[in-house]
């Protein structure tokens, strides 16, 4: 991968993660099931950190986040909002539901995106391949859980 494509990529998972990092703590705050919106609430501060990790990673191999994108990352995370649910002014329970769906994608696009990174690191002088071994494993640990929350939400919200 040359530098210009993989500053694309780091710069698309970028927008990716500022999207998801808002969609955590959303959920987190707003999730009808307090164990389920606890729980989320430490993946929240673990996807942050990550988020993190990524800036330094961008820095390493000499791009930076896009700002812009970022922006609009966070609007769109906002606009996921409004779902076609029946419900202008009120919650459906559906949607504690859902929105662990949601998240269930997002931690999937940012695991394979740790996976790209993986195979690049072994090319890479400037990336760490055990980093993104760890990113990994972290993001199929988080994969389990919200596998257990997205059951136990189903259970009390639709009796599953």
């Amino acid at each position: 991968m040359g530098d210009e494509v993989l500053h694309g990529y780091l710069q698309h998972h970028w927008v990716g993660s500022t999207a998801g990092v808002s969609l955590f703590r959303r959920v987190a705050r707003t999730h009808g099931i307090p164990a389920v919106a606890e729980a989320l609430g430490r993946l929240a501060d673990e996807v942050a950190q990550e988020r993190e990790t990524m800036r330094r990673v961008m820095h390493d191999v000499g791009t930076s986040p896009s700002t812009i994108g970022a922006a609009a990352a966070r609007v769109g995370a906002e606009l996921g909002r409004f779902k076609p649910n029946g419900r202008i002014l009120t919650r459906s329970p559906l949607t504690d539901l859902l929105e662990i769906e949601a998240l269930r994608i997002a931690v999937f696009g940012k695991r394979s995106g740790w996976q790209v990174m993986r195979t690049v690191a072994d090319d890479d002088p400037r990336l760490d391949p055990a980093l993104f071994d760890d990113l990994v494993a972290r993001s199929e640990r988080q994969l389990e859980t919200l596998a257990e929350l997205h059951l136990t939400t189903a259970r009390q919200r639709i009796g599953a």
